[in-house]
C-alpha cells in the first residue's frame, strides 16, 4: 500500500458522489437525483462532477417524515 492510500484511509470524507450517497442512505440513485432536482437535497458541482456534503446528506435524511410509534411525539 502506498503512502497516499494509507493517508486516505484515515481522512474523514466530507463529500460523497450521488452513487455513494445512494449506497450510504439506502435510497436509489434516482431518488438522490430527484431530491437534488427538487431542491430538497443540496449538491455542489464542478464541471461534470457532482458531490453532496455528508452534513447535507445527514440533514436531508433527518428532514424526512418520521414513521412508526415515534411519529408526532415531542422529543
Amino acid at each position: 500500500m502506498n503512502r497516499a492510500t494509507e493517508i486516505a484511509r484515515h481522512v474523514p470524507r466530507i463529500s460523497l458522489t450521488p452513487d455513494e450517497a445512494a449506497v450510504s442512505t439506502g435510497f436509489s440513485r434516482t431518488r438522490i437525483f430527484e431530491a437534488i432536482r427538487t431542491g430538497k437535497l443540496v449538491a455542489r458541482g464542478d464541471g461534470k462532477a457532482t458531490v453532496i456534503e455528508t452534513v447535507e446528506l445527514a440533514r436531508w435524511v433527518g428532514s424526512l417524515p418520521v414513521k412508526g410509534p415515534q411519529a408526532g411525539v415531542a422529543a
